[in-house]
């Protein structure tokens, strides 16, 4: 009897460790919000699975682990959005700004280079940003698809989003104000020092 309780409440336990980790996705109308690097690993896939390789070929294999990687950038990417610059608030070039800041980022030898690296750098962004704060709407997933697709114009060298001017120089300044709270965000160029 006793070892039937110690079993469900591992069950349950484990259960509970799942729930917790997964992110919920809230894709309102059911479709997913992939990035064009996700639906050209999608594709890849698909040519290598018509012409016979199965899902435990390393070639299959290593597109899902892409996939997946970009998924969790997707993720990262919306979180900080949704969290710095809310769709559902400011308006739609803001939010894409914020996600913009952190792929600039990535893309410079003068910061990590990865998203989770420098979204996880010190004295940047939330670190609960890679992992936690679930419900994310999916305005955010749509911002961070466009700011990971490089679907906007922030110039290349906008490496930094903050309530204050940094940098070189101000590329934007974005203002909102929703009666509950107001907030400016400068969205700046350059690199002091180097640029």
């Amino acid at each position: 009897m006793l070892r039937g309780i110690i079993i469900c409440m591992i069950v349950l336990f484990l259960a509970l460790c799942v729930i917790l980790v997964t992110p919920v996705r809230a894709d309102y109308d059911g479709a997913r919000v992939t990035t064009a690097k996700q639906d050209a690993l999608h594709q890849a896939a698909d040519i290598l699975r018509s012409v016979g390789y199965t899902d435990d070929s390393a070639e299959i294999k290593a597109l899902s682990a892409a996939w997946w990687k970009e998924e969790e950038n997707l993720n990262i990417v919306a979180k900080v959005i949704q969290h710095e610059a809310d769709p559902r608030w400011c308006g739609w070039e803001h939010s894409v700004a914020v996600g913009a800041v952190v792929m600039n980022r990535v893309a410079s030898p003068y910061f990590p280079n990865t998203v989770y690296g420098v979204v996880t750098a010190p004295g940047q962004y939330l670190p609960a940003y890679t992992w936690g704060f679930d419900n994310i709407s999916r305005l955010s997933y749509e911002a961070a698809k466009a700011a990971i697709d490089g679907d906007h114009d922030v110039p290349a060298d906008a490496f930094w989003q903050a309530q204050f001017p940094q940098g070189k120089e101000t590329w934007k300044t974005f203002s909102v104000d929703t009666g509950y709270f107001a907030s400016t965000t400068y969205i700046c160029r350059g690199i002091p020092g180097v640029d």
